[in-house]
């Protein structure tokens, strides 16, 4: 699987690091599907004992991308929020 962000392990610790530098690391709906899928997986990974997160560029990772994720969540209801979190 193709990812959003740089994943790489060695000697059982698992470094991710967020590659979106232009955009502050910024998260959207598709960056927050893959990591469950990845950390679900990771969940039966037994070569992989800490998992440490990182950000490209200077920022670790500024929140969800407001084009992406703020714009999307404004159209919700109440329901749809307490859904989303």
């Amino acid at each position: 699987m193709a990812y959003d962000f740089l994943y790489e392990v060695s000697e059982g610790v698992a470094t991710l690091t967020f590659n979106r530098p232009q955009v502050m690391n910024a998260l959207t709906f598709e960056v927050y599907h893959q990591l469950r899928d990845l950390f679900e997986a990771l969940r039966y990974d037994e070569e992989v004992h800490t998992v440490v997160l990182t950000g490209a560029g200077d920022n670790f990772c500024s929140g969800g991308d407001v084009h992406d994720i703020i714009g999307e969540l404004l159209k919700r209801d109440m329901k749809e929020h307490l859904e989303f979190t």
